[in-house]
């Protein structure tokens, strides 16, 4: 089902990737809503495959700008039943209106948030290898953070390197889940090893890199 909601994603986002090593396009309109998805399963429920898309329609989100936003709304906020950390499924692409302090720290009216968490004004950024590197972009991020932070936003920033280890992922999703009042323990059996197929169809590493294997060794996050 993963490989579904990666599409879905990529229907629903700006964003599609290339095909035979050719690269991932930006900026491109949304081929459909998540409600026009949905209406479409609707009209034609003997379709092949029709009733597995429905089922996955409730995890797919609209706004994703890139293939790595999407695999983090996927990653964090899918049930542990099917391999996530259970945060839920965010809002991608929020757009929040400057209040005047935050409008003099960004210089803004509207700050956008890659994912977003309404019920406890939970924000992530995705920052890319691409997108966030060299000192202009990492002052627009730092107030662009900042001015989310003085309207009340919990913001998390998560890295190419930190999405791609397992141990670092573990980390965030736990101090995530304190921010949405969520334990951070569940029943689910072998969680462990559904949350290492998750990462497998994503395309993610399954273990820490160098970097962080000083820290400590990788948690066993969401198991008994």
């Amino acid at each position: 089902m993963i490989e579904l909601l990666e599409l879905g994603y990529e229907l629903c986002g700006t964003y599609r990737r290339g095909k035979a090593g050719e690269p991932t396009r930006y900026h491109a309109d949304p081929l459909m809503t998540t409600r026009q998805l949905a209406q479409f399963l609707r009209m034609n429920p003997g379709m092949h495959g029709a009733k597995r898309a429905q089922r996955a329609l409730s995890y797919i989100a609209k706004g994703a700008e890139s293939p790595r936003e999407a695999k983090c709304a996927l990653l964090f906020g899918l049930p542990v039943a099917l391999g996530g950390y259970g945060l839920g499924i965010p809002l991608m692409g929020y757009e929040v209106e400057c209040t005047g302090e935050a409008y003099a720290i960004a210089e803004t009216r509207m700050l956008r948030c890659d994912l977003f968490w309404p019920s406890a004004r939970l924000a992530m950024e995705y920052q890319s290898r691409a997108f966030h590197e060299g000192e202009l972009h990492r002052a627009r991020d730092s107030r662009r953070v900042n001015a989310l932070r003085a309207m009340g936003i919990d913001v998390v920033l998560v890295t190419d390197n930190e999405l791609e280890s397992l141990f670092a992922c573990d980390t965030i999703a736990q101090s995530m889940l304190r921010v949405l009042g969520k334990r951070n323990r569940t029943c689910v059996r072998n969680a462990r090893d559904r949350k290492l197929k998750l990462r497998r169809q994503l395309g993610l590493p399954l273990e820490p890199r160098r970097t962080f294997e000083a820290v400590g060794s990788p948690s066993h996050f969401g198991e008994e």
